[in-house]
């Protein structure tokens, strides 16, 4: 059995991941500067003989190689393998849910909390040693938020704002569900019923037919005026000239984006202008290299998928070719690992 590894994990992750596959040959590409051409070849020879790909390859490294059975990705939203030619329907393929929704919750909460406080304002009065009052402000207590997606990370995100006195309405794809962190809890086809109700709307949604343009100008207008909308899923959520348009009429008072459509945002998009706009580069999930919690979580769920594959016991985070999400309710976010 040969096993690819695409991502940078620390020596201790990949002792961790050998430990699941004892009996495995490991390539380690990051250990590699693929920059030589010596390493290329190596990379390229062991690329045709992986079965297991662990990370995030492109379609063109899939077609080559020819004996692969299973890609455990290191994202949450596997569209790029799902919604594209490609990718062949005979190997296993399991998402990340569940290892990035609390990183991704902080930032959701980070986010809000800067542009309700006004934080932009008070750096940039401290930048000028400027001591004065940047005017009125929000408060969290009391807010109504609508979360769009319910799974690991709307649920955590569910979770924190709830500490804040926040009252949450999550939407979701199916109707069975079951979480002590939403208050109420609907199906997608209540959102225009319940958006109206929002004084925050949250997007941790992936990227879909039925959820891309899923927030254009009719429902963002049918937030409660002044609202703020946050997006943390896919860039493709939102309609952006409809967000831009109802941002400058003043109707929504921000935004805090952390996916756009296209990434990276052109630095002649309007939303770079914006005050009241935040704009993050695709981070608020982030792990190699910057949040060694998330790594060690990711590292966790690539062992135990691992060692399920090999060992032909049930795996977490089995992509659903159908839908585009997981199948059934077992994910990493579900279990203690």
């Amino acid at each position: 059995m040969k096993i690819l590894i695409t991502v940078p994990f620390q020596k201790e992750h990949q002792e961790e991941l050998k430990k699941a596959a004892p009996d495995a040959l490991f390539f380690f590409k990051d250990a590699y500067t693929i920059d030589d051409k010596r390493d290329e070849k190596l990379y390229h020879a062991f690329l045709k003989e992986a079965d297991i790909i662990i990370g995030n390859p492109s379609i063109e490294e899939i077609a080559s190689a020819p004996k692969l059975k299973f890609v455990q990705s290191s994202n949450a939203g596997v569209e790029k393998y799902t919604q594209q030619p490609g990718f062949p329907r005979n190997v296993m393929l399991c998402s990340m849910s569940g290892a990035f929704g609390g990183i991704i919750s902080e930032y959701v909460l980070g986010g809000i909390l800067t542009m309700y406080r006004k934080f932009p304002s008070y750096i940039e009065h401290q930048q000028k040693r400027l001591w004065q009052d940047a005017g009125s402000e929000q408060a969290l207590m009391g807010k109504t938020a609508l979360i769009l997606g319910t799974g690991d990370i709307g649920t955590n995100i569910a979770k924190r704002l709830s500490a804040f006195d926040v009252y949450t309405i999550g939407i979701r794809r199916t109707a069975k569900f079951a979480s002590e962190w939403f208050d109420e809890v609907y199906m997608l086809d209540a959102l225009d019923e319940q958006i109206c109700r929002a004084d925050i709307v949250i997007g941790c949604l992936p990227k879909t037919v039925k959820t891309t343009h899923l927030l254009n100008q009719g429902r963002l207008r049918k937030m409660k005026k002044g609202g703020l909308v946050v997006n943390v899923g896919r860039g493709s959520l939102i309609v952006q000239p409809d967000l831009i348009q109802l941002l400058e009429e003043g109707y929504l008072s921000g935004a805090v984006l952390d996916v756009t459509d296209p990434e990276p945002l052109p630095s002649d998009n309007l939303l770079w202008g914006m005050k009241n706009v935040l704009i993050t580069p695709h981070v608020s999930g982030i792990s190699f290299g910057h949040t060694p919690q998330v790594e060690e979580r990711v590292a966790k769920i690539c062992a135990h998928n691992l060692k399920a594959f090999l060992n032909h016991t049930e795996m977490m985070n089995v992509v659903d070719w159908e839908s585009g999400y997981r199948k059934g309710e077992k994910y990493a976010g579900s279990i203690n690992l």
